[in-house]
């Protein structure tokens, strides 16, 4: 198990790897935070995703989606991320969750603890429905990305899913929220990502964005 204070993934995820086509990809910025765990109590992992539309009035937005997530073990606090993706079509809140998910999910496997108890816990009622296969997916746009996180969670055989009211699922919330501010305050590079999603869904095709993830302390 890894328990060392500051742990980085060497390569870049990239679009595809998310469930985007290779022109469909997008802007990533993630920062994850890890500290030294204890040997004892479940795993949690709280997650949320953050849609903000780029082009209001079309059937398949444009837009950007932010994703806030952490892990505890007990009442610690051992390790959180946050990030924004933006696509040129068929973005929408849905994906902002399992964007969140996704990388939750990668991170407990980074961790290595896939033998230990987890809880997983968001308040996107659909998605948590979904993962515990009480809900079926019928967006294509999602199907890819639903898929990706069966795969991740089945490789803790120790996992329940739980959905939680939005107002107990603040801190995923408030990182998610975190993510977009960030963004938001380069208005240049916001003003740039919003421009080219919107021209691209206009001219009725995906366009890559490119990415970038960071890893610093939060």
């Amino acid at each position: 198990m890894l328990s060392r204070h500051f742990i980085r993934r060497s390569a870049c995820i990239n679009g595809s790897a998310l469930g985007f086509s290779s022109q469909s990809a997008v802007l990533m910025a993630a920062d994850w935070h890890f500290i030294p765990i204890k040997e004892t109590d479940m795993f949690r992992l709280e997650f949320d995703g953050l849609f903000r539309s780029a082009n209001d009035d079309h059937p398949t937005p444009a837009g950007i989606m932010c994703y806030g997530w952490r892990i505890l073990r007990g009442k610690r606090v051992i390790a959180q991320g946050h990030g924004t993706f933006a696509r040129g079509r068929n973005a929408n809140s849905n994906i902002a969750e399992y964007l969140a998910l996704v990388e939750g999910l990668e991170a407990l496997h980074d961790m290595g603890v896939t033998e230990e108890r987890v809880l997983v816990c968001g308040d996107a009622k659909s998605v948590i429905n979904q993962m515990e296969g009480v809900a079926g997916v019928s967006s294509p746009a999602v199907r890819t990305l639903h898929e990706r996180a069966q795969r991740l969670a089945a490789q803790f055989p120790n996992l329940r899913w739980e959905w939680l009211p939005r107002r107990q699922n603040r801190a995923a919330d408030a990182l998610s929220r975190h993510a977009f501010k960030r963004l938001r305050h380069d208005s240049v590079l916001y003003d740039s990502i919003l421009q080219k999603v919107r021209k691209n869904h206009l001219a009725g095709r995906l366009m890559d964005v490119g990415g970038l993830r960071i890893y610093q302390p939060i």
